[in-house]
């Protein structure tokens, strides 16, 4: 197995424990889902703690892709970004940051900009030097 498969077919590998499985896993890309099927929890959480993957399933394959409320999504090559429901909106969202302000006030302003007279230059030099600060 090279590389992650996107397709009916279910590979099987063989290994001998389960530090070899993760193993495994870890020196190839990270896989879009991960799943992890046994009667010992410690071996789920064991391998739910020692890889990464886009998605887990521990001891079920495919019940988290129908809950919107969980992230369906990959880590690197397996892409990035997560979708379903708000996760989906939140992706293909972009947040843009904004500042509005009135232009009336651009006059508290012009200290900001040249030509810097010598009252701008004490202003200034006031404003970034240590000024020594009690709360009692």
């Amino acid at each position: 197995m090279q590389e992650e498969i996107f397709g009916p077919i279910l590979p099987l590998v063989t290994v001998r424990s389960l530090d070899e499985a993760i193993n495994f896993i870890n020196q190839r890309e990270k896989p879009l889902a991960l799943y992890a099927f046994s009667n010992n929890s410690q071996v789920v959480n064991q391998m739910l703690e020692r890889t990464s993957s886009g998605g887990f399933g521990g001891n079920d394959g495919f019940l988290y892709l129908t809950l919107p409320a969980m992230p369906l999504g990959g880590v690197g090559n397996s892409g990035m970004g997560r979708y379903h429901g708000k996760f989906s909106f939140d992706t293909f969202s972009h947040q843009r940051a904004c500042l509005l302000r009135s232009p009336g006030m651009e006059m508290l302003n012009d200290l900001r900009y040249p030509p810097y007279g010598p009252w701008n230059q004490q202003f200034i030099s006031w404003a970034m030097g240590s000024q020594s600060c009690t709360l009692l």
